[in-house]
């Protein structure tokens, strides 16, 4: 071997060693985020306003916020389209969805692709029963079978109900802060600030297992944006949120993410719900 390749690999062996003896450093002395075993999940004790009698011009941001998703829940239907980003600063991960709901069944459909990965899903709910069905984010093509959960086990393990007006648990106590923000022809928008030490338990679990993250994301900031009619119909819910993952087990990443869902028909009698029949042969099974 001549001396100076010989010269080269020797550097490039000990860069190598130095790099890896760096890394297991990091590792082993940075501080530990929070484990899926270490966080108790219950279910969400969301606030509700039901059979309000106010009008909205008379009620306080969070007053709005209750009644508009208690109003959610009794839609007989709806359709919503989501799209969304995750700047991860080496990497962005583009996010898109819809969500239909018909009667007492609802289907979400999420995509997610980054450099890193491409996942696909659809999550079926009917009858407190929960279908979860993977596919190929390429070719939309999804898997002939599906989990099959009852929605208090699925909710242990995914966190959150996609039915619900956002993924945050909203409540008095959880919402630190409220205003409107403009109320404009027939429409209004309030902005509220999530406590993330209270407000996102079941949304970490929920990235934890569907991003395929090692711990669970330690959150900074969560703010949620809500645009409604004057009858405290859903218009637009935006959440945003700042938070960091760690990738690899080892490099912690700080993220901004931004997820918008808009509701085009309510109770619109031309909502269908994809592969229905598919999801409905699959819930006796």
């Amino acid at each position: 071997m001549k001396k100076p390749l010989k010269i080269t690999l020797i550097i490039v062996l000990v860069l190598a060693l130095s790099a890896g003896a760096t890394l297991a450093i990091i590792y082993f002395c940075r501080p530990k985020g929070q484990s899926r075993s270490e966080i108790d999940v219950t279910p969400a004790d969301n606030t509700y306003i039901e059979d309000n009698t106010k009008n909205i011009a008379d009620c306080s941001p969070t007053e709005s916020l209750f009644i508009l998703a208690s109003n959610l829940k009794k839609l007989n239907s709806y359709y919503a389209c989501i799209s969304g980003e995750v700047d991860a600063g080496i990497t962005k991960q583009t996010i898109s969805g819809e969500k239909y709901k018909l009667g007492g069944a609802s289907l979400y459909v999420s995509r997610s692709t980054s450099s890193f990965k491409k996942t696909s899903n659809q999550i079926f709910i009917e009858n407190d029963v929960v279908l979860v069905r993977n596919g190929d984010t390429n070719t939309n093509v999804y898997e002939d079978t599906a989990d099959k959960y009852a929605l208090s086990d699925y909710l242990e393990e995914y966190g959150t109900d996609f039915r619900e007006l956002s993924n945050y648990e909203l409540n008095g106590t959880t919402i630190t802060k409220a205003e409107l923000i403009s109320a404009v022809g027939g429409k209004y928008s309030y902005r509220y600030e999530i406590d993330v030490a209270t407000g996102v338990k079941g949304y970490r679990v929920n990235m934890y297992k569907m991003g395929g993250l090692s711990e669970l994301p330690t959150f900074k900031k969560s703010t949620l944006e809500v645009t409604m009619t004057e009858n405290f119909m859903p218009v637009s819910v935006t959440q945003i949120d700042e938070y960091s993952v760690v990738y690899f087990g080892i490099i912690p990443i700080d993220c901004t993410s931004t997820l918008v869902e808009e509701f085009e028909k309510i109770n619109d009698d031309t909502v269908e719900i994809p592969e229905a029949e598919f999801f409905k042969s699959k819930l006796g099974g």
